[in-house]
């Protein structure tokens, strides 16, 4: 049974075996576009393959200077799919572009339609096929589109969003037309009229009871068990994750991978873990994020991807899958097999996307693990969830502010107070469900937690997808596992040249500071040149002062001038606990734990106390330029396993080690012949790379 992701320009009609291309329907989806009529009016048409121009006049009754109309969002309805047509394309044609239908379901053995998807004309790229097709193209890939079906009160019920464009808008369209179909013309309403419809039509976000919206892509319970029992694949596509598999095993022996197959016997998920990641999962485990971009978003392909950060701060792979649907039953099943196949790997900290069914599953399977809420993931929603509120651009400030910028709870709290009021969104469902769960996203509610450069608490920063740069919205399943392979050999090469490049060169000190030399030794160059940067802005700190003493602990205030909006700064007082006594030391903003490494503060207070090195339990081994991996090498795989060859090695240096304290005489050449291997082993790995 086909989901409600079906391949761009399919169309459901009659069973679901039955598929009408556009381009059957003697219609070219990218040919819709605005032209300028003699009279200076604007209309907007649909060429067919024959350029046979097929228009829609309508009457321009907007009414000069009236408010600007009101942005789609998730919840609205509409008492027919024309009304909600209706509606989208008046807001089209006052934001400045053209619409186009992309997708159209219809119920089985009928033609009662259920579900549509409308987006921007400029969606998509010219499909391969018609590479030789004289027409420019004009499309850019454009994401901006509203997804809609028909819900139990017989009402159209918006269920998703996007409102951001990649392109520049045009003038505002006075005309609009409705895509034809079979020889049918359906009745458009005059803009105005559809507008005072569309008022009169409008709920504002309607919400399921107990959907919480934490999920605003999640489909109601009917539609889940109808779309997420099995893969939505392609013809051929089955026999392709088939010869993958195949072929991955017969290339890497380690090769990990698991079906799962409904009560009818059809693939309904899918996990694999390659060699290196079963080894990198050892080391880089501790902070993992769960990547359900592609499965979320709606892409052609379902891929769900587990993430880690290795020792120069790059995203490093520790498993991929393949999911039928957002449901907890998927998910639970996903991290089940994930963790058998990591001998029962336990992260401090998972980091996903706000939904339920990953809340389930993960408190199922990670009991011991703190869940967390992606901050990144969460902001980039704030343009589809407010940008249809008035005074939008003041909200988003004060909502970046209230996040990034307050330390304590109190101040988080006084600040999404002042946004409430201030702005009259009592009542605005996404804010309050996401004031509800502040304690898995908000940086003030997270210090305790051990994040390791995955936080992304600063504006700017993101998580991004490990094969951002090879899936699109319309990537198929098959060129994805031709790529994957590619994929990861540049990830590794990338790691390899970050090894090489940590190991053969000495980074350029900037300041005199101590801290700055003694890190310079031991991490990779990355992670050292971000903490070098916090060296560097201990000069923008100053009156480091003591508070007042409790006990062993002592605490002291310093401030900085800190840049904020405008290239102005302001000066800003952060609180640090120090302890000469246990060497500890912690800053109210919680550098270390975010990101690995102390903060300019801490530093400030070391420096004013006199220690003239940063105490060992700050020091992390997973950013140390000799972190030990053991990742096995593509070209060097064997029957051996990872864990049989690292025993093998550690007996055979164990006797030698035995054998070399036997004298001084002994110690001297045991230690002499360590150095010439370490230098060989080397030199073969500067070899392969």
């Amino acid at each position: 049974m086909m989901s409600e992701l079906e391949r761009e320009h399919l169309v459901t009609v009659g069973d679901d075996s039955h598929f009408l291309e556009e381009e059957d329907l003697k219609m070219d989806d990218a040919s819709l576009c605005c032209e300028r009529l003699p009279d200076g009016e604007c209309i907007e048409i649909l060429k067919d393959e024959d350029d046979v121009l097929i228009g829609l006049d309508c009457q321009n009754d907007i009414s000069e200077g009236r408010k600007e109309f009101l942005a789609p969002a998730v919840g609205m309805e509409f008492e027919s799919y024309d009304d909600a047509y209706n509606y989208y394309i008046c807001y089209a044609k006052e934001v400045g572009f053209c619409v186009r239908v992309k997708n159209s379901w219809f119920k089985r053995n009928s033609k009662e339609k259920y579900g549509a998807v409308l987006c921007c004309s400029s969606q998509g790229f010219k499909r391969i096929k018609d590479v030789n097709n004289l027409r420019k193209e004009t499309r850019t890939g454009c994401t901006a589109m509203i997804r809609m079906r028909l819900v139990e009160s017989q009402r159209w019920r918006i269920r998703e969003v996007t409102l951001e464009h990649n392109h520049i808008l045009g003038a505002k369209i006075h005309k609009s037309v409705r895509k034809i179909g079979t020889g049918t013309k359906n009745k458009l309403l005059p803009c105005s009229d559809a507008q005072v419809q569309t008022i009169k039509l409008y709920r504002a976000l309607v919400i399921d009871a107990g959907d919480g919206n934490l999920n605003s892509n999640a489909r109601d319970e009917k539609t889940f068990s109808e779309y997420s029992n099995e893969l939505n694949l392609r013809k051929g596509d089955t026999q392709a994750i088939y010869n993958f598999l195949c072929r991955m095993q017969l290339t890497n022996p380690h090769f990990f991978y698991l079906m799962d197959f409904n009560d009818e016997g059809h693939l309904r998920n899918v996990l694999w873990v390659d060699a290196r990641s079963r080894a990198a999962c050892g080391y880089f485990s501790d902070v993992i994020y769960f990547d359900n971009t592609y499965l979320s978003n709606k892409y052609e392909i379902p891929l769900v991807a587990f993430i880690g950060i290795n020792h120069h701060g790059q995203s490093v792979l520790l498993g991929c899958g393949l999911l039928a649907g957002e449901t907890t039953e998927s998910y639970a099943w996903l991290f089940r097999t994930w963790v058998m196949c990591m001998s029962g790997c336990s992260p401090q900290t998972i980091i996903t996307d706000r939904c339920k069914a990953l809340q389930s599953a993960i408190a199922e399977n990670f009991p011991k693990s703190h869940h967390c809420f992606g901050l990144s993931l969460i902001m980039k929603k704030v343009p589809e969830k407010l940008g249809g509120l008035r005074n939008y651009d003041a909200i988003r400030k004060a909502l970046v502010r209230a996040v990034y910028e307050t330390l304590k709870v109190i101040e988080f709290e006084a600040a999404w107070g002042f946004i409430i009021q201030r702005f009259g969104l009592s009542d605005h469902e996404w804010l309050r469900s996401l004031y509800q769960d502040r304690v898995h996203w908000a940086p003030v509610f997270l210090k305790d937690k051990f994040f390791g450069g995955m936080a992304a608490t600063r504006s700017g920063e993101n998580l991004t997808p490990f094969f951002d740069k090879y899936v699109h919205k319309q990537t198929p399943l098959k060129e994805f596992l031709d790529k994957y392979e590619l994929a990861l050999h540049k990830k590794y090469m990338e790691e390899s040249l970050a090894d090489i490049e940590s190991r053969s060169s000495s980074p350029l000190l900037k300041t005199k500071c101590s801290f700055e030399l003694q890190l310079s030794k031991m991490y990779t160059r990355e992670i050292f040149r971000k903490f070098q940067l916090e060296v560097g802005e201990m000069f923008s700190c100053f009156g480091t002062t003591q508070l007042h003493v409790d006990g062993p602990i002592i605490i002291f205030l310093v401030k900085e001038h800190v840049l904020v909006e405008g290239n102005k700064r302001e000066i800003k007082d952060f609180e640090v606990l120090y302890s000469r006594s246990v060497g500890e030391v912690r800053c109210i903003c919680c550098c270390f734990n975010f990101y690995g490494y102390l903060c300019r503060h801490a530093l400030c207070v070391l420096n004013f106390n006199g220690v003239e090195e940063i105490p060992p339990k700050y020091i992390l081994s997973r950013w140390k330029k000799d972190y030990k991996r053991l990742y096995i090498s593509d070209h060097n795989s064997d029957s051996i396993g990872s864990i049989q060859l690292c025993d093998k090695l550690f007996k055979s240096v164990l006797q030698v080690v035995e054998e070399g304290m036997i004298s001084g005489e002994h110690y001297n050449v045991t230690l002499q012949a360590f150095e010439e291997s370490l230098n060989k082993v080397h030199d073969i790995q500067q070899r392969h790379d």
